[in-house]
């Protein structure tokens, strides 16, 4: 996820309960996840000025190898691992060269992507895919400014690690306010590349695909907005059908920043899953899509200055939501179940569920009018067992005021804060998984 830094949120990530889990790396705030062709879990990160990837033996213990040196700031983009190993896309901190790394028979190989751009013209989130063989395709886009002009470019990498470009467009259209983010996506053995742009109060995403010696665009989705926020998410499901994922900002509607869940069969629908959070991920289960993404509740809830915020790992499948404790990072289909990897003070954490994750966690609170606070919720499905109850403010170290004993699956305790505004979180570590389960109180106690 680069993600933070890169969204120019200036996020400081909250705290993860302290359950037990496996700590991929400790004091790293971002990664991302990909699984082998068997999967075997991997995991991306920066740390310093070093990309890493870390790898998950058999008995349950990480490594991490050095795959390449970094200039301050350059942030990775994306990250697969194929049948050639794990490939990663990194960017500059200024956005103007574009670098893949992938793993050789010995050590790494460093491919420049991009790296001499025209003045004033910039990169979009980069997209990667990986075919049967492993080999990597990247979509990007050109961004220019002040025309807001852009240029969506395919790049193949061979095995030698020569670079082939293919101009999908060249005459400035879309024109878009911001990079626009583009996702390269495999299907029958062609490339097809998603795109998603934003320009004069209208967002939309196109999926190119090639017609003969030429691409056409054809509509995914259109619809008021400012410009997609982040990284565009697409695959094909085993339903044969193609889904993108994306957040919108929304800035004239209260900040808001709707998640968007594209479906394409016969037809195009799109559905606005979530009203406010960050896009991070999407697995696609013989059982439908499932979107990965953070929601948040930041300084301007409470009243208070800044741009703080206190974030909620959610995952949505069809009209269930799953709330995590802290950033969700990533999330994907393993062979049996699903592996989360959660960022929170330890590190990046990697957890897996030998099935597919269902809600669990509710709270509320009352506010009695003689000081304390009423703080009530469930557990469904969990007759016994503890749930922590943190006091929170965006900027701030969380407070665990209690670990309430759940009776008949609820729990209930009084609280007497001593500052106000804040909101209220409780979590439910799995005992079996170490998965920490929540729910973040959305409407600030003042």
């Amino acid at each position: 996820m680069v993600r933070a830094a890169a969204l120019a949120f200036g996020l400081a990530l909250i705290a993860a309960a302290g359950a037990p889990a496996e700590i991929v790396a400790h004091g790293v705030r971002d990664g991302m996840l990909a699984l082998g062709p068997k999967g075997a879990p991997y995991v991306a990160y920066v740390k310093g000025g070093s990309l890493l990837i870390a790898e998950r033996d058999a008995k349950g213990r990480w490594s991490a190898t050095k795959a390449d040196s970094l200039s301050k700031g350059t942030q990775l983009m994306a990250f697969e691992v194929g049948a050639a190993g794990p490939v990663a896309l990194t960017l500059s901190a200024d956005n103007r060269r574009l670098v893949l790394v992938r793993r050789q028979l010995v050590g790494w190989q460093r491919v420049r992507i991009e790296g001499r751009l025209p003045a004033r013209t910039q990169l979009g989130w980069p997209g990667l895919a990986l075919d049967r063989r492993g080999l990597p395709f990247v979509g990007y886009t050109h961004w220019r400014f002040p025309s807001y002009n852009t240029g969506l470019i395919l790049a193949t990498v061979n095995a030698a690690g020569r670079v082939r470009k293919e101009q999908i467009t060249a005459e400035g259209f879309p024109k878009s306010y911001s990079p626009p983010p583009a996702e390269p996506v495999l299907i029958g053995g062609h490339v097809h590349v998603i795109e998603s742009y934003g320009f004069r109060g209208v967002v939309g995403t196109l999926e190119w695909l090639r017609r003969k010696h030429t691409w056409i665009g054809n509509g995914l989705d259109a619809g008021i907005g400012d410009f997609a926020l982040g990284a565009v998410f697409g695959g094909v499901a085993p339903n044969h059908r193609l889904y993108a994922a994306w957040t919108e900002s929304l800035s004239s509607f209260d900040g808001a920043a709707p998640v968007a869940l594209a479906e394409r069969g016969s037809v195009s629908i799109t559905n606005l899953i979530l009203d406010r959070a960050l896009t991070t991920g999407l697995a696609l289960a013989p059982s439908g899509p499932e979107v990965a993404a953070n929601e948040w509740v930041g300084s301007a809830d409470l009243g208070l200055a800044g741009s703080k915020y206190v974030w909620a790992g959610t995952i949505v499948h069809g009209d269930k939501q799953v709330e995590l404790d802290g950033w969700l990072a990533g999330l994907a289909v393993a062979p049996r179940g699903r592996d989360l990897l959660l960022s929170g003070a330890p590190g990046l954490s990697w957890f897996h569920s030998p099935r597919r994750l269902s809600p669990r966690v509710s709270i509320d609170a009352t506010d009695e009018g003689d000081g304390s606070i009423q703080v009530t919720g469930a557990v469904a499905g969990v007759a016994r067992g503890r749930v922590a109850i943190y006091r929170e403010r965006p900027g701030e170290t969380r407070v665990l005021i209690a670990r309430a004993r759940l009776s008949g699956s609820g729990f209930s305790l009084v609280d007497h804060p001593t500052a106000r505004p804040l909101v209220y979180r409780a979590v439910y570590t799995d005992p079996s998984t170490g998965i920490p389960y929540a729910a973040l109180l959305r409407d600030p106690v003042s």
